[in-house]
């Protein structure tokens, strides 16, 4: 089935990365067309209260039911049921406790990330042991898993689900981190890889991408000052006033997600 017959899938989510940018991945490494349906942030609680409201109806649940995925006018939910339907259909999940194995790794390093973040409530003491322990420990494994392989991908020289959910949960911890995937040389030459596929790459340059909410750096830098601006962006805000950055809608966006996230992870 060419790109131009294949039906225009829907992807319900928040105007974030987050746990449905694995779906969005596999989706362009795939070659399969999508839309994100989300909800305008600059509106306010009640036009991300009424996108719920929709989804709720959709999806059949009493949650969120985000993220979530519409094709053919069926409505597909959870993030890990999700890659695997994709994956079989696109011929890139193999059904193995290998791949499924692997798939769960990728998402013990996602849950890690997640929990490093101040916004999700990490503590100062939190983010330093994910930095300093926690995500060297996962990298480390990810050294010697790959290592192990006799292919550029976690299964060989084919690429399969579980390389794709894993070069997300890596992009956000290279982002948390910046640099740190250069200390493990097999790990960033698989991220490189994944990377330079045809379809992640276009999706990475994309515009459709770029308008999506990304989580920042944990380490602590100093704040900058925005050109024309008197006062510190977001989220560098909370270092020294803490009361203003509570009034920044990226806040209440994060913190919508941090629940959403936790409701259905």
């Amino acid at each position: 089935m060419t790109t131009q017959q294949q039906p225009l899938r829907k992807l319900y989510y928040w105007p974030a990365r987050g746990r449905g940018e694995q779906i969005r991945i596999i989706l362009s490494d795939a070659g399969m067309p999508f839309e994100d349906v989300t909800w305008d942030a600059s509106k306010g609680e009640a036009a991300k209260q009424e996108f719920f409201k929709m989804c709720k109806g959709l999806g059949g649940h009493t949650t969120t039911n985000i993220p979530m995925l519409e094709e053919g006018g069926k409505f597909y939910t959870q993030s890990s049921a999700i890659i695997r339907k994709i994956g079989r259909d696109a011929k890139l999940y193999t059904g193995t406790y290998e791949e499924d194995m692997l798939i769960a790794t990728a998402e013990d390093l996602r849950s890690a990330n997640y929990k490093a973040m101040s916004m999700f409530g990490a503590t100062d003491k939190a983010i330093k042991s994910y930095i300093d322990v926690v995500l060297p420990k996962h990298l480390q494994n990810l050294e010697r898993l790959l290592l192990s392989t006799e292919g550029l991908y976690l299964l060989g020289n084919d690429a399969c689900v579980a390389d794709l959910t894993l070069y997300d949960a890596l992009h956000v911890a290279e982002r948390q981190v910046p640099g740190v995937l250069s200390k493990y040389p097999r790990v960033k030459l698989f991220f490189d890889t994944v990377e330079g596929r045809p379809g992640v790459k276009k999706w990475v340059a994309s515009d459709q991408r770029k308008k999506l909410m990304a989580f920042p750096s944990v380490v602590k830098t100093t704040p900058q000052k925005v050109d024309g601006d008197s006062r510190c962006p977001w989220p560098f805000i909370y270092f020294h006033d803490p009361a203003t950055g509570l009034r920044d809608w990226q806040t209440w966006l994060v913190a919508g997600l941090a629940t959403a996230w936790y409701f259905t992870a």
